[in-house]
């Protein structure tokens, strides 16, 4: 049956239809307050259950707004919300608001304040650093093979450095204090593949996935990085990567967090399983006795500093290279630099190898070395030294590849070598520049004479001593800068030289000649050891009449007697602190005697015994 349509009304304000006063399709009004009423159903067809109000606002007279008393619920609003008027009018705050402001446009400007007090947030690691830990440094990319490129980017050159792994694994400094530590989601990254995701919320999220290891989350008050932080408003996180998977070839790591990156880490994972390198040495050559140079000292061959006198061997070195090698300069044996009688034979590189005849290149090749030895000369002469050199004549080599060292090698060499350095000295023993400073008149130093014979007051002589012939048996030997008793053969020694070994055990002398005017007293200043010193003016015939029992020698063994000039009686002419075969500095007096009446000669005798030595002699005002 059609539903019948009927049309209620009423004029009194607030007069609502009851459930008994309506059907099924009928509609109330009234008329005061302008709402309309209708039965509505909310169980099934034809079942009325409540009376409701279809127009639930009054317009506002004249039209343009409406009123409504209660809850409004909406899916969705669009349009200007006008504020209103709270309960107890307006209060003064942030900043001014009316009745007709629109919420949107107030909440707007409540956030722009609230932003203003918001302390800034912790810094993300976008762009910091990442750098490994546990590597094997750095070494520099062989020539000669295609290394594998897992970057995806540039591939990897020939002797350029980079960091070297050999463990297949990585592991990465640790990031501190960054953020967002309670949001986003941080992944970790070898090459393009994921090792490791970590999601964060505002829970503690220490964790490890995969490779990516989060530590120390906490606070943002409790920072470092970024102090004065206000607390509970953000977090902050510790984050490396642990054993993150490293395959052979060229890689790189970083890390993501949301738009955040770190600068990527770039390494190279060795694979190469060649040995430690190793060093070995040929016999050393020696200067060819054609054409070295020599110096005479005592009638004992010396080398001079002259690169005629250059000393050689080989160097074979083994396993120079792998993937990788060393040392940015090519270098690949290194010399400890010279030795005390040996010039520095200087570095060797890989353009110093041979391998069958063939140089070795900069940048080495891969595997260089591997199977068969490389080899190079070394070369050495000696230093301006006045010397004997008796062990570690050579320098020490090391040997140092990627894959290991083999150190503080020195070639095998036990013959003494004599050196008499090219330039005079002083320092050390010179048998014909021993140092006169600031006494008398004249100039020159003193020079060795003859011995004259082998006693130790013989009748002065001041002939100029041979260096170069062999010498008297009584004569003490100069060799390599010291002054010694000597029965030394020199056969066994380089440069090859005379036997000294026999008739010449008994004592030896040692006889200098200054040549100074106007001289009465005098240092001698010596270090060794020594049986004897006797001083004579040899050319002054009261010195001598008054010595004629020792030739004109007085002994600086025994004391001056404080007047006149030392005699037969009395032959001492030591000043002060007598010599008694030690080193010191001792005062010779003549009296009243002076150089200068016997041709300003002066010889000076030193007597040595077995075993005896001289080190360095001088004289001085």
């Amino acid at each position: 049956m059609a539903t019948p349509f009927k049309l209620k009304r009423s004029a009194v304000t607030g007069k609502r239809p009851g459930l008994d006063d309506m059907q099924i399709g009928e509609l109330a009004i009234n008329f005061y307050d302008g709402h309309l009423f209708a039965e509505r159903d909310t169980q099934g067809v034809g079942i009325g259950t409540t009376v409701a109000l279809l127009t639930p606002w009054i317009e506002n007279y004249g039209g343009g707004s409406i009123n409504y008393n209660g809850i409004v619920t909406a899916t969705s609003y669009h349009g200007n919300q006008v504020i209103g008027t709270p309960a107890g009018g307006f209060k003064s705050g942030a900043f001014t608001i009316s009745n007709s402001d629109h919420t949107k446009d107030s909440i707007n400007e409540l956030n722009f304040i609230l932003g203003k007090l918001v302390p800034p947030a912790p810094d993300t690691f976008n762009g910091l650093s990442l750098s490994l830990t546990g590597t094997n440094g750095t070494a520099y990319l062989c020539q000669g093979f295609t290394p594998t490129n897992n970057t995806g980017g540039s591939a990897p050159s020939a002797g350029s450095g980079y960091t070297r792994n050999t463990d297949s694994t990585i592991t990465t400094n640790t990031i501190n204090d960054v953020g967002p530590g309670d949001n986003g989601t941080v992944t970790g990254f070898v090459n393009a593949v994921g090792v490791g995701t970590t999601t964060l919320d505002t829970g503690t999220n220490n964790a490890t996935s995969g490779a990516v290891v989060i530590s120390d989350n906490k606070d943002a008050s409790l920072s470092t990085r970024n102090s004065g932080i206000d607390a509970a408003f953000y977090q902050v996180y510790d984050v490396r990567l642990l054993n993150a998977a490293s395959p052979d070839g060229y890689n790189f790591a970083k890390l993501t967090h949301g738009s955040a990156t770190t600068n990527s880490v770039y390494w190279y994972e060795d694979p190469s399983t060649v040995g430690a390198p190793t060093i070995a040495f040929s016999g050393v050559t020696t200067p060819p006795t054609a054409s070295h140079v020599v110096a005479y000292s005592s009638g004992v061959p010396h080398y001079t500093n002259n690169a005629a006198n250059t000393f050689t061997y080989v160097a074979t070195v083994t396993n120079a290279s792998g993937d990788m090698y060393s040392y940015s300069n090519y270098k690949l044996i290194n010399s400890d630099g010279g030795t005390t009688g040996f010039t520095n034979s200087g570095h060797k590189y890989y353009n110093n190898m041979l391998i069958s005849g063939v140089l070795g290149t900069h940048p080495p090749a891969r595997n260089y070395a591997v199977g068969a030895g490389a080899t190079t000369l070394i070369s050495t002469y000696p230093n301006n030294i006045h010397n004997t050199i008796t062990s570690n004549h050579f320098t020490r080599m090391d040997v140092v590849t990627p894959y290991g060292s083999d150190n503080n090698n020195r070639v095998s060499f036990s013959t003494p070598v004599n050196i008499m350095g090219t330039s005079a000295t002083t320092s050390s023993m010179d048998e014909d520049n021993i140092s006169v400073s600031s006494l008398g008149t004249g100039s020159g130093n003193a020079i060795r004479v003859d011995a004259g014979a082998g006693s130790d007051t013989p009748s002065p002589v001041s002939t100029t001593f041979n260096a170069s012939a062999t010498p008297a048996v009584y004569e003490s030997i100069v060799r390599g800068g010291t002054l010694r008793h000597d029965v030394t053969n020199y056969t066994s020694y380089l440069p090859v030289g005379p036997n000294y070994s026999s008739g010449r055990s008994g004592t030896q002398y040692f006889q200098v000649l200054i040549t100074r005017g106007a001289v009465s007293e005098f240092k001698i200043v010596v270090s060794g050891s020594y049986a004897g010193c006797f001083v004579c003016l040899p050319e002054n015939s009261t010195w001598t009449t008054g010595l004629s029992n020792t030739n004109g020698w007085a002994d600086m063994y025994n004391a001056y007697s404080g007047a006149g000039n030392p005699n037969n009686a009395d032959n001492g002419c030591a000043f002060g602190t007598v010599m008694s075969g030690s080193s010191g500095t001792f005062t010779c007096v003549f009296g009243e005697e002076s150089s200068s009446n016997g041709n300003n000669k002066i010889l000076v005798r030193f007597k040595l015994t077995s075993g005896q030595s001289i080190s360095s002699l001088s004289f001085t005002a």
